[in-house]
C-alpha cells in the first residue's frame, strides 16, 4: 500500500517534488462519477450510462465509479513515473524499481489500455468481453484520441519486455484496492452496443477526470492516510459537482397538458393541442418529432410543451436548443431562461452555445494540475469556457454548430456526444441547412438515438426529401410513407411506435401579393443602383409604415442604407443589421429592431430595417413590407412570413405585398450575378419557375406545393436548366462527400467505431475552412478581427475605452472588454491578403481567449491591406466594417 502512494498522478507547478497521488486521483474521479449519478444529480447521466451498459439505473449508479476510477491505470507504469526527473528520483530513493530502458514515449493512456488486458484476475477480469472491451477502448481514449488498429499490442509486449515485474503488480493492486472502496456489482448485461458504450463511456469518463483534476478543488494530499482520504475525496467530489452546477435540479414539477403549461396563452393553437395528442407511448423511448408549420403557428411553444412531456417520462427536462446563426440562439436564449423560470419553475438558468458565448456570462474559471504529457494549455480549460461546457449544462442554448461537432471527427468528441445523451435536442430553422449541413445532422440523428436523447425538428418549409432522409437516418432504414403532403403536419417517430397529425393552420388563408421589382438595373455603378433602391422603397413610404430589405450581401445592405441616408427625412428611422458590426453594437441593433418592430412595439411604426439573411431566422418582427434579393424559395416563403405577422389596425400599407429584387438582362431573362455564388443557380432559376406568373401568394396553403416545385428530386423536364442542374448535382454531390469523410463512423453494435475514427482525426477550429478542420459548414472560412489603434507601445479600443500595453498579457476582463468589439469577417479578399501579411506575435493577446483574434490596426478608423493596399477597410458607426475591394464575389 505504501508503494502505490508514493506513485504520482499529478504535479503541483512550482515545487517539483509536490504531488498527489494517481491512487487518490483515480479515487477522485470515481468518486466524481458516483455524485454524478447519484440520487441528487439530474437523471440524464444514469440514464445514458444504463442505455449504454444494457442496465438499470440502479445497476449502472453502482458499477460506473469503479470504471471510470480506472482511466488512469496507465499512470502506474514506468513510462509515467519518469516523465517527470525529481518524482522519479524521488522513487528511485525509496526502492523503486525503474528499467534502465526508458519508456518515456509511451503515452499513459495507451499504456493502460494495453495493460488492461493483462489484468485477467481480480474485478476486471470477471467482466463480459464486450464490456471489457469498452473499457480498454475508454481507457486508451480518456484524453481525446481514439486508438490505432493494433497500437496496444506493440506496447504490451514492450512492457512485458522492459518493465520490471512491480509495475503489473502495481496495475493489479490499484484495481482491487479501488474496487474494495468504489464496490460495485457487475450488472446483469445484455447484448451492449460496443459503439455506444464505448462513446458515452469515454465521455463520462473525461468530464469526470477533468473535474477531478482541478487542483483547487483536489490539492495535492500524498500525507493523508488512505482510510481518510475516501472520506475527504467523496466530499471534494460532491463539493466540486456542486459549485459548477452539475447537481442543479432538471425535473420540473409543472403539467404536461399545453395549456396549463401555457397559461399565458388564452386559447393554444392547433398545432399547440396536437402535441397533446401524441401518444405517450410514442414518447417513452428516444423520438425523432418533426413539426412543420408557417411562421406564427407556435411552433417553439409547441416544441418546448413536447419536450417537457418527454422530461417528465425520462425523469429530466434537460435540453439543448440548437439555431441556425448566433443572433437566433442570442434572442432564444432570454426566452429559454423565462420559460425555464416561470413555466418549468425551475431555478437552473440555460447557458448559451456558440463562438462569442463567453462574451454573455463567466466560465467555471478552472485550475487544472500541470499535464506532463501535453504541453501547452490543458484542454479542460477551453472545455469549461462557456462555449463547449454549456453542452454539459442541463439546458443550452445555441448555434446547430457545436451539436454537428458532436459527430465530426475531432478529439473529445465522446465528451460533447455525451453532452448530449438523454436529452431533448431541438433543431430549429432547419430548411436553412444546406446538404453539406443536411448530411452531418443525418448522422448525428443515429448518434442521438443511439446515446438515448429524443430530437425535435422545426421548419416552415422543410421539404418532403429532406425529411424522408431525416427519417430514414434516424430509423436505419427505409420508412413507408404517411401523410406526407399534409400541411401543418406533425409526425412523431420511436420505437415505441408512430403518431402523425395534420392541425389545420391557426391562420385564416392569408393572401401576399407577390410584385417583381427591377429598380436600378443598367445602372454604372453598386452606389447608383443603391440611389434607385432608395428612391423606390422611400417613394413606398409616403403615406407611412415601415419596411425591411433583405440583401444577399453586406456590401449591398451598406451601399442601400447609405442611400437611404441621403434620402430620407430626418424624422424616418433607419436600421442597418448584418454580421460586420462588433458584437456589442450588433447586440444594441438587435434589440433596436425588436424593440421597433417586435410584438410588443408601438401600434402605428414607421423606419426602414435593411439587413442581411441574419434577419430572416427565428426573430419575431412584424413589417408592413418587404422587399428581398431574389433568394431560394424557401427562404422568400420565410421573409413574406414577417409581412402583417401580427393584427394591427389600420395599417398604412394595407395590402401585404412581398417585392422580390430580381434584375433582368435586356433580353428579359434573369440576372442572377452575385446571387448565384450566394445560392445554387439551379434552385434559384427553380424558384424563379416556381413563381412565374404568381401575383398572388396563399399561406399556408401554397407552402409545400412551392417547396417541392423547386426541391423535387430528378432530372428537370426544361432544357434550359440542364446545365444549372448538372452544376447543382455535382455541387450537392461534393458536397455530401466532403462532409462524409469527416463524419464519426456509425454506432455499430459489434465493433468499436473508434478504430476507423482513429486513423484521421480532424482539427477543430471555429474560423477555418482548410480540408483537415472539421467544418460544421461548408468553406465557412472567417477571421475574427479586434479594430485596434496604436498609440506607441499602447493599444486602444475607442469604443471600448481601452488602452493596453502590447508587451503584457492582457487580463481576463480586458480579454473579454476586447472581443466586445470584435467582427467575424469572412470576405474573400481580406482573408487572402491576411494569410500573406505575418503577424508580429504580441504578449497583449496571449490570453486564451484570445487565442484566435487577429488585430485589426486603424488609423483614423482606416486600414489597408493587400500587396498594392488594393483592399481599404473603414470601420463606420452607421455602417460597421466597410471593405472596398475591387474583386467581385468577394463578399458573398
Amino acid at each position: 500500500m505504501a508503494d502505490l502512494l508514493h506513485l504520482w498522478g499529478k504535479t503541483v507547478s512550482g515545487d517539483p517534488l509536490a504531488y498527489h497521488p494517481v491512487l487518490y486521483h483515480m479515487l477522485d474521479a470515481g468518486h466524481v462519477a458516483g455524485t454524478l449519478l447519484g440520487d441528487g444529480a439530474p437523471a440524464s447521466w444514469r440514464a445514458a450510462l444504463a442505455r449504454a451498459l444494457c442496465c438499470d439505473e440502479e445497476a449502472a449508479q453502482a458499477a460506473a465509479p469503479w470504471y471510470i476510477a480506472m482511466h488512469d491505470l496507465g499512470k502506474c507504469s514506468q513510462g509515467f513515473q519518469e516523465l517527470v526527473p525529481a518524482q522519479k528520483a524521488r522513487l528511485k530513493a525509496l526502492g523503486v524499481p525503474f528499467s534502465a530502458r526508458s519508456m518515456i514515449s509511451l503515452s499513459h493512456p495507451v499504456i493502460g489500455a494495453a495493460a488492461w488486458q493483462a489484468l485477467t484476475d481480480g474485478p476486471a477480469g470477471a467482466l463480459p468481453e464486450p464490456l471489457s472491451e469498452a473499457l480498454r477502448q475508454t481507457v486508451g481514449a480518456h484524453h481525446g484520441r481514439w486508438l490505432r488498429a493494433g497500437q496496444t499490442s506493440a506496447v504490451a509486449r514492450e512492457l512485458a519486455y522492459k518493465e520490471p515485474r512491480f509495475w503489473a503488480g502495481a496495475r493489479r493492486d490499484v484495481a482491487d484496492w479501488l474496487w474494495q472502496r468504489l464496490p460495485g456489482p457487475t450488472p446483469p448485461f445484455g447484448a451492449i452496443n460496443l459503439s455506444v458504450a464505448i462513446m458515452s463511456l469515454t465521455g463520462f469518463t473525461i468530464l469526470c477526470d477533468w473535474l477531478a483534476s482541478d487542483e483547487r478543488r483536489f490539492p495535492a494530499s500524498p500525507d493523508v492516510p488512505p482510510d481518510e482520504y475516501v472520506s475527504l475525496s467523496r466530499e471534494r467530489a460532491l463539493a466540486a459537482a456542486e459549485q459548477l452546477g452539475f447537481l442543479q435540479p432538471t425535473l420540473s414539477p409543472s403539467p404536461t397538458e399545453f395549456p396549463r403549461l401555457f397559461t399565458n396563452i388564452e386559447v393554444p393553437r392547433p398545432l399547440q393541442r396536437a402535441v397533446d395528442a401524441v401518444p405517450t407511448s410514442v414518447l417513452r423511448e428516444p423520438v425523432l418529432v418533426f413539426i412543420e408549420a408557417p411562421t406564427g403557428e407556435g411552433k417553439t411553444e409547441a416544441a418546448l410543451a413536447l419536450a417537457h412531456r418527454i422530461g417528465a417520462l425520462r425523469g429530466s427536462d434537460a435540453l439543448y436548443y440548437a439555431l441556425p446563426t448566433m443572433a437566433t440562439s442570442n434572442q432564444m436564449f432570454a426566452r429559454l431562461n423565462d420559460h425555464l423560470g416561470e413555466r418549468l419553475r425551475l431555478s437552473v438558468r440555460s447557458r448559451m452555445v456558440h463562438g462569442q458565448a463567453y462574451l454573455l456570462q463567466d466560465d467555471a474559471d478552472p485550475h487544472p494540475y500541470a499535464d506532463e504529457e501535453e504541453k501547452g494549455e490543458p484542454a479542460m480549460v477551453s472545455w469549461f469556457a462557456p462555449l463547449k461546457r454549456a453542452l454539459l449544462a442541463p439546458f443550452g442554448v445555441g448555434t446547430v454548430d457545436q451539436a454537428e461537432l458532436a459527430v465530426l471527427n475531432v478529439r473529445h468528441v465522446a465528451l460533447r456526444c455525451a453532452g448530449l445523451a438523454g436529452k431533448v435536442v431541438i433543431l430549429d430553422e432547419v430548411h436553412a441547412y444546406d446538404v453539406y449541413m443536411t448530411t452531418i445532422i443525418s448522422r448525428l440523428l443515429t448518434w442521438l438515438r443511439a446515446v438515448g436523447a429524443s430530437v425535435i425538428v422545426l421548419s416552415a418549409t422543410l421539404p418532403i426529401s429532406r425529411r424522408r432522409a431525416l427519417l430514414e437516418a434516424w430509423e436505419g432504414k427505409a420508412v413507408e410513407p404517411a401523410n406526407e403532403d399534409a400541411y401543418p403536419r406533425l409526425e412523431a417517430v420511436s420505437a415505441g411506435d408512430r403518431h402523425v397529425a395534420s392541425p389545420p393552420a391557426y391562420q385564416k388563408q392569408r393572401p401576399i401579393a407577390l410584385r417583381w421589382l427591377d429598380a436600378g438595373r443598367g445602372a454604372s455603378t453598386a452606389e447608383d443602383a443603391a440611389q434607385a433602391k432608395a428612391a423606390w422603397l422611400l417613394e413606398q413610404l409616403t403615406g407611412g409604415g415601415c419596411a425591411c430589405w433583405i440583401t444577399n450581401t453586406v456590401a449591398q445592405a451598406q451601399d442601400l442604407l447609405s442611400a437611404l441616408r441621403q434620402q430620407a427625412p430626418d424624422s424616418l428611422p433607419l436600421t442597418l443589421l448584418h454580421s460586420r458590426f462588433p458584437v456589442a453594437q450588433r447586440e444594441g441593433l438587435e434589440e433596436e429592431i425588436k424593440s421597433f418592430y417586435g410584438p410588443k412595439s408601438p401600434e402605428r411604426r414607421s423606419g426602414i430595417v435593411v439587413g442581411t439573411q441574419v434577419l430572416e431566422q427565428s426573430l419575431d418582427l412584424d413589417f408592413d413590407l418587404m422587399v428581398s434579393d431574389l433568394a431560394p424559395i424557401d427562404l422568400l416563403l420565410q421573409r413574406a412570413g414577417r409581412l402583417h405577422r401580427h393584427e394591427r389596425p389600420a395599417r398604412p400599407i394595407a395590402e401585404p405585398t412581398l417585392w422580390v429584387y430580381a434584375p433582368t438582362l435586356p433580353d428579359g431573362s434573369a440576372d442572377l450575378g452575385v446571387d448565384a455564388v450566394i445560392y445554387s443557380e439551379y434552385i434559384l432559376r427553380r424558384t424563379l419557375r416556381a413563381l412565374a406568373g404568381r401575383e398572388v401568394l396563399r399561406l399556408p396553403d401554397d407552402y409545400r406545393p412551392l417547396i417541392e416545385a423547386v426541391y423535387a428530386d430528378g432530372e428537370p423536364d426544361d432544357p434550359a436548366l440542364a446545365d444549372s442542374w448538372q452544376a447543382y448535382q455535382s455541387q450537392t454531390y461534393a458536397a455530401r462527400m466532403e462532409a462524409e469523410q469527416r463524419l464519426l463512423p456509425a454506432p455499430r453494435a459489434e465493433e468499436p467505431f473508434c478504430t476507423a475514427a482513429a486513423e484521421l482525426l480532424f482539427q477543430e477550429q471555429e474560423d477555418s475552412a482548410s480540408w483537415g478542420v472539421a467544418q460544421t459548414r461548408l468553406g465557412a472560412k472567417s477571421v475574427t478581427l479586434v479594430p485596434l489603434e496604436r498609440r506607441g507601445s499602447l493599444a486602444w479600443q475607442p469604443s471600448a475605452g481601452l488602452t493596453l500595453p502590447l508587451n503584457e498579457r492582457c487580463s481576463r476582463e480586458a480579454a473579454l472588454a476586447i472581443l466586445r468589439h470584435a467582427i467575424r469577417v469572412s470576405h474573400g479578399g481580406v482573408l487572402r491578403a491576411l494569410e500573406r501579411e505575418a503577424t508580429p506575435e504580441m504578449p497583449l493577446f496571449r490570453h486564451p481567449l484570445l487565442a484566435n483574434v487577429r488585430p485589426l490596426w486603424l488609423t483614423d478608423g482606416h486600414a489597408s491591406l493587400g500587396p498594392h493596399d488594393d483592399i481599404s477597410l473603414h470601420l463606420d458607426p452607421e455602417l460597421g466594417l466597410v471593405i472596398d475591394h475591387a474583386q467581385k464575389g468577394d463578399d458573398a
